[in-house]
């Protein structure tokens, strides 16, 4: 053989060599897809299986749903139970308790409008008569309760005597009343 055939069949082994390289890397390339498809194959099998559990939990629940009444009857029943009484106790005793607060402000309220009033006509008296007021001040500072008694029956007395005079009044009315009925009867 000579060099020049020897060269040409160096060639075409290293050609080969080459392809032979190149069979090798896709191979090796296509063995590391085989072992990352393999294990891809195993998690879609996983999610595979777990998606059947799915659906067939979801069908037992259609199913379930379906067997359900379309329209379920429902009775609400309201009761006093003892566990609410003590509630509608202390609500009954509040309000009791509201109102009569309510209606003892509105007398007291009532009450110190009198008052005030009265404090009015005692300060004018004072301003108009002032030796009066001092006279019935020292009065009352000497004997408080002998003065209360003393209003209190000067009081009555002159009630005694308004009565008195209004009963008077109208009995004179009615004097008068029956001497004009008994004039008018007179001239018929």
């Amino acid at each position: 053989m000579n060099e020049q055939e020897l060269l040409v069949i160096l060639k075409d082994t290293q050609e080969i060599l080459v392809q032979v390289d190149k069979r090798l890397q896709k191979m090796e390339e296509n063995n590391i897809k085989d072992e990352t498809l393999t294990g891809m194959k195993a998690s879609i099998l996983k999610h595979v299986e777990a998606t059947g559990y799915l659906v067939t939990a979801v069908e037992e629940q259609k199913k379930l749903i379906g067997e359900m009444p379309q329209k379920t009857k429902m009775t609400i029943e309201h009761r006093i139970t003892g566990r609410q009484l003590p509630y509608i106790i202390t609500v009954a005793v509040l309000l009791l308790v509201s109102v009569l607060s309510l209606f003892a402000s509105f007398q007291l309220w009532q009450e110190n409008s009198t008052l005030y009033d009265n404090d009015i006509k005692i300060r004018m008296v004072r301003l108009l008569y002032p030796q009066v007021s001092l006279d019935i001040d020292s009065i009352y500072n000497t004997n408080p309760k002998q003065l209360k008694i003393w209003v209190k029956q000067e009081e009555e007395r002159l009630l005694a005597i308004r009565k008195a005079e209004e009963n008077a009044r109208q009995s004179t009315e009615q004097a008068e009343r029956a001497k004009q009925e008994l004039e008018r009867l007179k001239e018929r």
